[in-house]
């Protein structure tokens, strides 16, 4: 249970956010724009209050039942913001809400983009099929997101001034994505009057790999039962290379070019600091041969 959770208005809430994968292999990940469910009642932890479903699961179907819910998309007595009404909401008592829900939206992404990666190797890829998926997310008060579950069917009905708004925009635009080809979706991802956005599109990986991962999950799974323990992430590392590994530390591009001028450098360094030292071992074993030879010479001139 995240105790520290951001409230909003002194409310629970949690942020849906519907993900869309075009393709499973080289996978292909989308998002739509997020919305926001909150609680009616005020958030407590006294123990009298954790039973209240009111007070701690932002659910619709749940909140929906009492009596004061408010699907009206306002700051005030509102239980369905959009993202625009969270920034508003976010400047006003945090300040730059744009930033904040920047630092959001970029972790809700990176989450998506590992859990779609997680089940990559058991999901037979099929050529103009997709998968519609809703994450559930809550924040907490130093802004860190936390996943609550992934949905494999999430809800896509309308009645609330949200998703009246977001349910027609996001199907329409499933099936124009769908019959385009890649080429046109690329240019799709960069225009502000779309809403999918694209979150990752990998390589190619061969079927091989995908199987060794397979395997190697089931692997892991049975030390888990037999109670031996094993990380995924040496697991991972160890088995498929660096380009998973890579991938699981979050690495760009850019970060692992200069991971490795920083080796590179540091070899460098070794490289010369053992030559100095060579350097210096020759030049005290000469200077020990020529005082040998200075004390050879004095004792044939004594003699």
């Amino acid at each position: 249970y995240v105790e520290n959770c951001l409230l909003l208005d002194n409310r629970k809430f949690d942020i849906r956010a519907w993900i869309l994968v075009t393709n499973w292999n080289p996978l292909t990940i989308w998002m739509y724009e997020p919305y926001i469910r909150i609680c009616v009642e005020e958030h407590s932890l006294k123990p009298s209050d954790l039973a209240n479903q009111f007070k701690h699961l932002c659910n619709r179907c749940v909140q929906a039942k009492n009596e004061e819910y408010d699907d009206d998309d306002e700051e005030e007595g509102g239980c369905m913001w959009s993202v625009e009404t969270l920034v508003q909401y976010l400047e006003k008592h945090h300040g730059d809400g744009e930033g904040l829900w920047k630092k959001i939206r970029n972790q809700i992404m990176q989450i998506a983009q590992y859990s779609m990666h997680g089940v990559q190797d058991i999901i037979d890829n099929r050529p103009g099929c997709f998968e519609w998926f809703g994450l559930d997310f809550m924040v907490d008060t130093d802004f860190n997101v936390w996943t609550l579950e992934c949905n494999i069917s999430p809800d896509l009905s309308r009645g609330t001034e949200v998703l009246d708004r977001l349910v027609p925009g996001a199907m329409e635009e499933l099936w124009d994505m769908l019959i385009m080809g890649p080429a046109a979706r690329d240019k799709r991802r960069h225009d502000p009057e779309h809403c999918w956005d694209l979150v990752f599109r990998g390589k190619e990986v061969k079927r091989e790999s995908l199987q060794k991962r397979y395997w190697l999950r089931k692997n892991l799974m049975t030390e888990l039962r037999a109670g031996r323990p094993f990380s995924m992430r040496d697991a991972l590392q160890g088995k498929i290379g660096p380009l998973t590994n890579a991938f699981l530390c979050g690495e760009t591009a850019k970060q692992r070019a200069e991971k490795q001028k920083r080796i590179q450098a540091r070899k460098k360094a070794l490289a010369e600091k053992k030559k100095r030292l060579a350097a210096q071992e020759e030049s005290e074993s000469s200077s020990e041969e020529e005082s040998d030879s200075e004390v050879d010479d004095e004792e044939e001139e004594e003699e």
